[in-house]
């Protein structure tokens, strides 16, 4: 069922003592939750608005939990939309102001309110609220993929009075512990794009090199654009600059930033494509897209045109970018839809794995301006032209975007949560699963931490492949087909284990 508490969230820790609330929305699931004493599935929402899934009948984001772990253990399911996502705010009837985003939008605020929601949903199900010795105490499994794959750990790591066990995937921690190599990201998306259709890598590398000389010889950027199907009035005016008047602005410039934008687009929508890449086959759009470049037929600027064609047929695509081209009777491709919202957005955002369009992607792109900063560039070895990310570069754009009351504070979250040592800050009972097609895998715990913080892979899987939205089906591969018995296992092992042990560690 969907569900808004408005008691739940109030102002009281973030700052307000003025006895304001808000709503917040959250799913619940508790046709096999056996009564209390038993386990509580909290999944927890992310960077984006948290609609019902359509592929699953219950309307729950991962089925693995709802419909195969839930009822393995007898346990009731709340999911959790994360603040400043989706149509419900914590400020309402206006835009929240960048001071007040500096101090709301963060994994703490979200993590706060998250314990109410779930003390809310215990005394819903008559469970003991913290007594672990408690017959009717009733453990919390945090779990998540990708940002909220971070926050499921974060919540055992920091809330470990509150949550007994975190199923955390494709969790890029050591991103954001800033110890990741920045090139990892899309050097994982070459080699999972070679090893689907060989040749791949080649393919890209060249097209885009060529692109990338034929934009910049262009007379205008209007001529450009044209080449490549572009909507010529979707053009950012970064790049454009006043479209009744192009001459007014500096050509050169303007066509250098527009071959530079193009390959980032090219880029972050080959990393959307690959987190899908699961199962394997020649129907998934990272598949497509590698056609489309070893197509010996076409030219340069075709390939690059039909690229775009593809990002507006493809239903993968709809998912980071729901106002994709195909909406509207146009037949050149909407470039507008790789913006987030507000005032300056560039198609490179903080995020250069793509921040995803409209009022999510500018969220998205303030948190990576703030605290939450994971550093991905491009290098020589990638099938994209090499681009380095710096600190320095992420703090002109953000303050261009923002102004200069925000300055990234890359170490801040690590100095505040500890994660860089998860033994060190007592972690235990995280288990952590990546697929190794996935790019974010390279930001994560891909071997043991201690016995008790666990990792297991999956050499077929991409992002989150065992928290997919469709859940365990005949077409998982063998290794992510083991992985949910593993993890089902290791689940039972550690819930024994807290009925043995009721010390909260």
């Amino acid at each position: 069922s969907i569900e808004t508490c408005d008691e739940c969230c109030d102002g009281s820790h973030f700052g307000r003592d003025d006895g304001a609330t808000w709503s917040n929305r959250y799913y619940t699931a508790t046709q096999h939750f056996r009564g209390p004493g038993h386990p509580v599935f909290l999944i927890i929402g992310g960077e984006g608005s948290l609609d019902p899934n359509p592929l699953s009948s219950d309307g729950m984001l991962y089925p693995f939990v709802t419909q195969h772990l839930a009822p393995k253990f007898g346990a009731a399911v709340i999911e959790v939309e994360h603040r400043f996502y989706g149509p419900y705010q914590p400020i309402v009837e206006r835009d929240a102001t960048v001071e007040e985003l500096i101090r709301l939008l963060t994994p703490q605020q979200a993590m706060a309110d998250m314990i109410q929601l779930v003390k809310h949903f215990k005394d819903q199900l008559r469970c003991s609220e913290y007594d672990r010795s408690s017959e009717l105490y009733c453990p919390v499994i945090t779990v998540g993929g990708s940002y909220p794959g971070f926050l499921s750990a974060m919540f055992r790591l920091v809330h470990p009075d509150v949550v007994d066990v975190a199923y955390a995937s494709s969790a890029p921690l050591k991103l954001y512990d800033q110890t990741a190599d920045q090139d990892a990201y899309y050097d994982i998306v070459t080699k999972a794009a070679e090893r689907l259709s060989p040749g791949c890598a080649d393919a890209v590398r060249s097209a885009l090199e060529e692109a990338k000389v034929r934009i910049e010889e262009a007379s205008s950027v209007e001529e450009a654009v044209e080449e490549m199907n572009v909507c010529y009035d979707t053009v950012p005016e970064y790049i454009a600059g006043d479209v009744e008047h192009p001459w007014l602005h500096l050509h050169l410039d303007a066509l250098a930033t527009l071959s530079a934008d193009i390959t980032m687009a090219i880029g972050f929508s080959f990393a959307d494509f690959d987190m899908d890449a699961y199962p394997p086959s020649e129907e998934l759009g990272l598949y497509k897209a590698c056609r489309v470049f070893q197509d010996e037929e076409a030219g340069t600027m075709e390939k690059v045109k039909n690229f775009f064609e593809l990002l507006g047929e493809d239903p993968e695509a709809a998912k980071e970018y729901p106002d994709r081209p195909g909406d509207e009777d146009r037949d050149c491709f909407d470039l507008s839809v790789f913006l987030p919202d507000g005032e300056n957005a560039r198609i490179a955002t903080s995020d250069w794995s793509g921040s995803g369009g409209g009022n999510d992607g500018k969220m998205w792109d303030f948190q990576l301006c703030t605290t939450l900063v994971d550093p991905i560039g491009f290098s020589e070895e990638s099938m994209f032209p090499p681009r380095k990310w710096t600190y320095e570069d992420l703090t002109r754009y953000c303050q261009l975007r923002y102004g200069t009351k925000v300055t990234p504070q890359p170490l801040a979250l690590v100095r505040n949560l500890h994660f860089d040592d998860l033994v060190a800050a007592g972690g235990s009972r995280i288990l952590f699963t990546n697929g190794l097609q996935d790019m974010w895998s390279g930001g994560s715990y891909l071997e043991d931490v201690s016995d008790t913080i666990l990792a297991l892979n999956f050499e077929n899987g991409a992002h989150h492949s065992d928290l997919t939205h469709v859940g365990p089906t005949e077409d998982d591969t063998d290794d992510v087909r083991e992985g949910f018995v593993k993890i089902a296992d290791i689940l039972d092992g550690w819930l024994r284990e807290i009925k043995r042990r009721p010390d909260g560690r």
